[in-house]
């Protein structure tokens, strides 16, 4: 019996939902207790009076005062116009949030240093009157303060918006993006309503790109392997006709199969034997200092990214885990996710560590702050501090 009790009054208790007053929403029909939870609602969904309300209300005492000492038909009408606005104004602002939806998108994915843009998509599902002047909070977990998120514009009846909020990640690692809710003074500035919670969404964040010297054919030596290889690049072997894209070389216009469908049409030629590097990176503790490992994921970022869209990347991975064969754009994104989430190890697994591939790239420290890139115990590259 207690428990039905309880259900009914969380059916009824939440006042400040934009459909509470819908038809069979709620039993309760008496006054007080409607009125009571209008002055102490929930947690989550509040009505607060901000300095103007409270202004006013001051000022509707005083006239209220005057008037029964007076008796004055006008102070009375004065008074009745005051206490009917605020009235009003929480009519008007229970109507703006109502049937309101919205849903916060943030991007896949974000690199350190680089501009992310989230979205906050709103629908008002309104017949008739639209909404306007509302506000959320939104921030980041690296923010301390949180930014303000308005709508510039009345959103109509029926229609749908997205708000861009745009910020910039300082470091590599897990970042919650969130909003804490919408908010509205609206009509009249007398009440703040608020209500929703909080929702959050976790993205990784990529290490920064940064700036390093790879010369991978030191003193004459080249990495060939003789065979051509099955993905696009530049050689000399037809591998495929497609349709011209807007930025194709037009070298590569396959006249004969543009006259046949009337239509550009490319060459895609097969990639030139060269072979692929297997990039791996050893995060025992020892070897680096902070600032050093911090350098290091950027520089296996930046490189990794480089050589796959050179078709020169076979395989990445950690020392002392399973090497990730790289074949395509999901696979590359991996690797970046797991160094978004690299951290130093006092003792790494030595039983997975990768023997027989070549042309293995390898990363030393070099002096304080700088990272010595090697391919095959030979050094070909180095990012300076």
């Amino acid at each position: 019996m207690a428990t039905s009790k309880q259900a009914e009054f969380r059916n009824w208790n939440d006042w400040t939902d934009p459909d509470f007053f819908a038809e069979g929403r709620q039993s309760e029909r008496r006054f007080l207790p409607l009125f009571i939870r209008q002055l102490l609602p929930i947690r989550i969904q509040k009505t607060r009076l901000t300095l103007t309300g409270w202004m006013l209300i001051i000022v509707a005492l005083g006239i209220g005062s005057a008037a029964y000492n007076t008796a004055s038909n006008i102070l009375f009408l004065t008074l009745s116009l005051l206490l009917s606005s605020l009235v009003l104004s929480g009519i008007l602002s229970l109507i703006n949030f109502r049937k309101l939806r919205w849903h916060l998108k943030v991007p896949t994915h974000l690199q350190a240093g680089e501009v992310g843009l989230a979205e906050i998509e709103l629908k008002n599902n309104k017949r008739i009157f639209p909404t306007m002047s509302i506000c959320f909070r939104v921030g980041t977990s690296e923010l301390a303060k949180e930014s303000s998120l308005y709508l510039p514009s009345a959103l109509s009846a029926g229609a749908s918006t997205r708000l861009d909020w745009t910020f910039t990640p300082q470091q590599r690692g897990s970042c919650q993006i969130f909003f804490r809710g919408v908010a509205s003074k609206f009509p009249f500035g007398f009440l703040n309503k608020s209500f929703g919670e909080a929702q959050e969404r976790r993205v990784l964040v990529w290490p920064a790109r940064t700036v390093y010297h790879f010369s991978p054919q030191p003193a004459g030596r080249r990495y060939l392997t003789g065979v051509a290889r099955r993905a696009s690049g530049l050689g000399s072997d037809l591998l495929n006709i497609r349709s011209y894209v807007p930025g194709d070389p037009p070298r590569l216009i396959h006249w004969k199969a543009t006259a046949r469908v009337n239509k550009l049409m490319i060459r895609q030629l097969a990639q030139e034997g060269e072979s692929g590097f297997n990039l791996h990176i050893d995060p025992e503790q020892s070897l680096w200092s902070a600032v050093q490992f911090e350098r290091l994921c950027s520089v296996a970022c930046s490189l990794a990214d480089d050589l796959f869209h050179a078709g020169r990347l076979d395989s990445a991975g950690v020392l002392g885990e399973e090497r990730l064969a790289v074949r395509s754009m999901r696979d590359l994104h991996g690797f970046f996710d797991r160094l978004a989430e690299l951290s130093p190890v006092s003792h790494r697994d030595t039983t997975a560590e990768w023997h027989g591939s070549k042309n293995q790239i390898t990363f030393r420290p070099l002096g304080e702050g700088g990272i010595a890139i090697y391919v095959d115990d030979l050094q070909v590259g180095q990012a300076d501090d």
